[in-house]
């Protein structure tokens, strides 16, 4: 006989138990990861990676625990300062602003033009190496100066760096097909990629400003990626294309990267969802492509790249489209799915289970293999934006 649930006490239904006991074990891997950021890898790359001497950020920790002396980049900087803005956000308790800091003034005194443009590269001794204008160095620069005005030097003058530095682009970079050019001349092919880390900074404003522009911003370049980049007939994400958005002809206008699937399907959920739209269907489909193609089944991760086929062209598996499959998995979550995020999560684990706490292997070899190799600054922002939507979805309210 069936006993009726008691008055006093809601009844749970069996499947909401289910998704609630795999909602408290996927909280309990948020905190697990949070930990190891908290405990290791904030203080490693404070400690080791910020250059006291000359300024700036280390491109790389080696798994001895010494810093890789080498030219450093803009967008390391700038990625910096996202890491230590969501250290503080996460509730670090170490010097998060102090870090963040030290790179917002690398990122101010070395590599910054009138314009507020960004440089890509300076060396050591703080001259610059490489004074190349790229459009994801720019986007990057946005990004850093949006978690600067949100909560690392809110009475600083970010806001209006980052109106400058889109007006700069309107002005010299704008692509009459849409988008912005790499270059002024207009000479050289188009990227996806610099457009969604637009996407990205564009939503980091919208959520903290009112100004238009981001708004606007942020709907182009959506616009953009749903009706250009996306390939109708197969629905693959394209990379590269020619200045008028036509697919670049040949193997590299063939070439898609399953990382990338997975990071598009993560901002146009969040560019939905900030703007007031439904989501659109394509997030689904770039999920789909990227889960039916990009993964190796046997290692259990998403490869480099594939071919608009679905053939693999890149067997090995960067650390960054695990994080970024992770993250992607935490919006798909919602519609009951588990599984894959917990593989995902696991596989993220195996990354991070390096030599050295704190760092990660950056490459596993298409025979499974790790490769030891140092650990690139860059790739902290993918874990700490993988690990602060987990934290965020699963983990902030227990």
């Amino acid at each position: 006989m069936r006993v009726a649930p008691s008055p006093n006490r809601a009844f749970v239904p069996p499947m909401n138990r289910r998704r609630h006991a795999a909602s408290a074990a996927i909280a309990g891997e948020a905190q697990s990861l949070r930990d190891w950021l908290f405990a290791t890898a904030f203080p490693l790359w404070w400690r080791v990676g910020a250059d006291r001497k000359t300024g700036g950020w280390h491109e790389r920790i080696a798994f001895d625990a010494q810093p890789v002396i080498l030219p450093q980049r803009s967008r390391v900087a700038a990625r910096q300062v996202f890491c230590y803005h969501h250290a503080g956000r996460l509730g670090w308790q170490g010097p998060w602003r102090e870090a963040a800091q030290h790179a917002l003034v690398s990122l101010r005194e070395r590599f910054m033009r009138d314009d507020s443009t960004v440089v890509a590269a300076v060396g050591p001794d703080g001259a610059v190496v490489d004074p190349a204008f790229d459009l994801y160095n720019q986007a990057f620069a946005l990004l850093a100066y949006a978690c600067a005005q949100q909560s690392v030097d809110p009475s600083g003058d970010w806001r209006s760096r980052a109106l400058t530095l889109i007006a700069t682009l309107d002005r010299d970079y704008a692509n009459p097909a849409g988008g912005f050019r790499e270059d002024k001349a207009g000479a050289l092919s188009l990227r996806a990629n610099p457009h969604m880390h637009l996407l990205e900074a564009a939503l980091a404003w919208l959520s903290i400003d009112a100004d238009s522009a981001w708004r606007h911003l942020a709907d182009h370049i959506a616009a953009l990626c749903l009706n250009r980049f996306i390939d109708p007939g197969c629905g693959a994400l394209r990379e590269h294309f020619a200045t008028d958005w036509a697919p670049l002809p040949g193997p590299e206008g063939g070439l898609v990267e399953p990382g990338h699937h997975y990071e598009w399907a993560f901002l146009l959920d969040r560019w939905a969802r900030l703007t007031g739209r439904d989501r659109p269907a394509a997030v689904g489909g770039l999920l789909a492509f990227a889960d039916s193609h990009g993964l190796d089944r046997q290692r259990r991760v998403a490869v480099n790249s594939i071919t608009l086929d679905g053939e693999v062209h890149d067997p090995v598996a960067r650390l960054w489209p695990q994080t970024e499959r992770l993250r992607a998995y935490v919006i798909d979550y919602r519609n009951g799915e588990d599984a894959p995020l917990r593989e995902a999560i696991a596989t993220l684990w195996r990354y991070l289970d390096a030599p050295l706490a704190g760092l990660w292997y950056e490459n596993l070899a298409a025979d499974g293999q790790f490769v030891i190799e140092a650990a690139p600054a860059t790739s902290l922002y993918h874990i700490v934006g993988a690990i602060a939507e987990l934290w965020a979805s699963f983990a902030a309210d227990e």
